[in-house]
């Protein structure tokens, strides 16, 4: 099943601006009306002192007048992740053979979280305690549902120790991330509940690998996750559209 997330704010800013960048077509199409229009962003700019982006207006719908322009204007667009984003409007506005739309509150991303993983920035770790041991993995990748990394300074017995739990819950993990730009600690994620999925020595680099699944974080530490998740995209997408250029 896809999750949404909203996507507002100055977030919800830069991503309208990406795709007016990147010339990225929009599927739209009126409230009350099944043809699909293919539109792109040409501007965004203030007017009537609030943000607004403008399309251009295909041939039918250049004979709207104000009357009928009550009518909310539907979205829809799928970045170069092939990741879904939707949202509507009723507040928008003809002029010429342009549309000027307010930007929403906010717009739906839509994807499969748990198979959609980033690298972990360098540095990331994931705590946890097995009979009162504390094993540290050192993170490769991650996801909103999940992690995956090798053991730190793991022993024979802490591997014989480690392995009856891959189907039991593990309580009380840390996720910690490295200090980022002036920030003076690393940012914490507490995992109320998490499981061992599956644990494997690499046949290439002998390591000791564990892919983790979050099974219970508290709402205000999934938000925390989440916006770190989506700015780690955002860096990425922006350094691997450099690399393009």
């Amino acid at each position: 099943m896809k999750d949404a997330e909203k996507i507002q704010g100055n977030a919800l800013v830069q991503l309208l601006t990406e795709l007016q960048l990147n010339d990225t077509p929009l599927k739209m199409v009126l409230s009350n009306d099944d043809d699909v229009q293919l539109t792109y962003i040409s501007d965004i700019r203030k007017r009537k002192r609030a943000l607004h982006f403008r399309v251009n207006s295909p041939d039918g719908y250049r004979k709207l007048d104000q009357n009928q322009n009550q009518s909310r204007l539907k979205f829809e667009f799928t970045d170069r992740e092939n990741i879904k984003y939707a949202f509507e409007t009723s507040t928008w506005d003809l002029s010429r053979e342009m549309i000027w739309v307010r930007l929403p509150e906010f717009a739906n991303r839509y994807q499969r979280r748990k198979l959609f993983r980033l690298a972990a920035p360098h540095g990331t770790h994931l705590y946890f305690k097995v009979k009162d041991i504390r094993y540290k993995l050192l993170v490769i990748n991650i996801s909103l549902g999940g992690t995956l990394g090798v053991m730190v300074s793991l022993t024979k017995q802490m591997e014989q120790e480690l392995k009856p739990y891959t189907s039991k819950k593990l309580e009380n993990a840390e996720l910690s991330f490295p200090p980022k730009d002036h920030q003076k600690a690393e940012a914490i994620v507490k995992i109320k509940k998490c499981q061992i999925i599956r644990h494997e020595r690499s046949p290439a680099t002998g390591k000791f690998q564990c892919a983790i699944e979050f099974k219970e974080i508290s709402e205000a530490e999934q938000k925390k996750l989440t916006d770190l998740f989506y700015k780690w995209q955002r860096n990425y997408l922006r350094k691997r559209k450099i690399m393009r250029a």
